[in-house]
């Protein structure tokens, strides 16, 4: 019988992903504090601006963390958010650039950050890994006792 072994530990570019992750989110408060600065979009001062933006933080942060600890489901989560935010993307970047050049220019960075991410996370090595474990933590790795 041939017993099979799972690295636990988590590949430096999944570990790397989920850095970056907290750095597109450092990416994302230097925006809104050029929002607050350069623009008469009060982003930090509005409680309801700063409600949506911490909520954001919170999320993406547990995001990142829960992906630096090789959960799947959180990898998932993080393309579906991106998926939807790019839908709006190509407007969005437009009225920043006509607000502010630097404010456009910091939003791309913070949208290829992101990018990149998502190639890390779903590249070949990573998906052999995020499948390990799956198969890992699955009961019975998914293999039914089938004796008579």
């Amino acid at each position: 019988m041939e017993i099979e072994t799972y690295n636990t530990e988590v590949p430096k570019k999944i570990k790397q992903a989920s850095i970056l992750v907290y750095v597109s989110l450092l990416v994302g408060l230097i925006k809104s504090a050029l929002y607050e600065t350069m623009t008469n979009q009060k982003i930090l001062s509005d409680p309801k601006s700063l409600t949506i933006g911490i909520i954001t933080i919170v999320i993406i942060g547990f995001l990142g963390y829960k992906i630096g600890k090789g959960k799947n489901w959180a990898r998932i989560t993080l393309l579906v958010l991106f998926v939807i935010g790019m839908l709006g993307f190509p407007l969005i970047i437009s009225n920043e650039f006509q607000m502010s050049p630097l404010i456009g220019i910091v939003s791309i960075a913070q949208m290829l950050i992101q990018l990149y991410v998502l190639i890390i996370l779903f590249s070949g090595q990573s998906n052999e890994w995020f499948k390990k474990q799956k198969i890992k933590t699955t009961p019975n790795n998914g293999n039914r006792c089938t004796t008579p």
